[in-house]
C-alpha cells in the first residue's frame, strides 16, 4: 500500500466528519438538531456507495467483503459489540467530563421539538444506515487496509480517533460536550476496532452497532416525538 493509498483513507474517514459538522452546522436550522438523524442517511448511503466503488475496483464487492451471515456465531458476538459499546461510551464519557468539567457536566434541557415521523425515522431507518455504513468504513475498509502498513495498535488509535472526531459536532452545543464526545465515541471505536482485529465479524459489528443505536438513539427520540 503507496504512502498516497494511506492518505486517501485518511482523506476518506475525515470528509466524512467534516460532511456531519457542515450539515450540522449550516444545514440543520438551529433548535431542530435531532433533523440532523434525517440528513445523517444520506450521508450513510453515500459512504456506503464510496466503499464498495473501492471495494470494486480492487475486485472485490461489498457483498464479499462483508462475507457470509453465520447467525450461530454473529449473533452472540453482535451481543458482545453492544455491550462493548456501552461500556466503551459509558468510561469514555466519564473520563471526558472528568477532564473538560472536573467533574459531571452542566445540566442542559434540550429544546427540539420532535415530529412523530422523525421519531419512527431514527428508531427504523436510521440505526441501519448508520451501523451499515460506519461499520464498513472504519472497522472495514479502513482499518483493514492500514493494517497492511502500520502496527495494529496504531490503526486502532488512528480509526478511533477519526470515528470520535467524526461524532464532535453532532448535536454538540458546546466545545466541552464535543471534545467529551471524541473522548468517548473514540474510546468505543477502539473497543470496536479491537474486536475486528480479534475476528469478529463485519456482520456481528454491524447488528450490534445497530442494536446499540436502537435503544440509545432511536427509543429515546420516538419517546420524545410522542411525548
Amino acid at each position: 500500500m503507496t504512502h498516497r493509498a494511506v492518505v486517501g483513507v485518511l482523506a476518506l474517514l475525515l470528509a466524512r466528519g467534516a460532511v456531519l459538522a457542515v450539515a450540522a452546522s449550516f444545514l440543520i436550522p438551529r433548535g431542530v438538531g435531532i433533523l440532523l438523524n434525517v440528513v445523517i442517511v444520506g450521508v450513510d448511503l453515500a459512504t456506503v456507495l464510496v466503499v464498495a466503488l473501492l471495494l470494486r475496483r480492487r475486485g472485490g464487492g461489498l457483498r464479499r467483503f462483508l462475507g457470509p451471515l453465520v447467525p450461530r456465531r454473529d449473533l452472540p458476538f453482535a451481543g458482545i459489540t453492544m455491550f462493548a459499546l456501552f461500556l466503551g461510551l459509558g468510561a469514555g464519557t466519564f473520563v471526558g467530563n472528568a477532564v473538560v468539567y472536573a467533574g459531571a457536566p452542566p445540566l442542559t434541557a434540550s429544546s427540539d421539538s420532535v415530529p412523530l415521523w422523525v421519531g419512527l425515522w431514527s428508531l427504523v431507518v436510521m440505526p441501519v444506515t448508520v451501523a451499515i455504513a460506519e461499520e464498513a468504513l472504519y472497522r472495514g475498509w479502513a482499518q483493514e487496509r492500514l493494517l497492511t502498513v502500520w502496527r495494529p495498535w496504531v490503526v486502532i488509535a488512528v480509526v478511533a480517533l477519526a470515528f470520535g472526531l467524526q461524532h464532535a459536532a453532532l448535536s454538540a452545543t458546546s466545545s466541552g460536550e464535543a471534545v467529551v464526545r471524541v473522548i468517548a465515541t473514540g474510546l468505543a471505536g477502539a473497543a470496536l476496532g479491537i474486536l475486528r482485529y480479534r475476528g469478529v465479524s463485519l456482520w456481528a459489528l454491524i447488528i450490534g452497532h445497530w442494536a446499540f443505536d436502537v435503544i440509545g438513539l432511536g427509543v429515546p427520540a420516538l419517546l420524545r416525538s410522542l411525548a
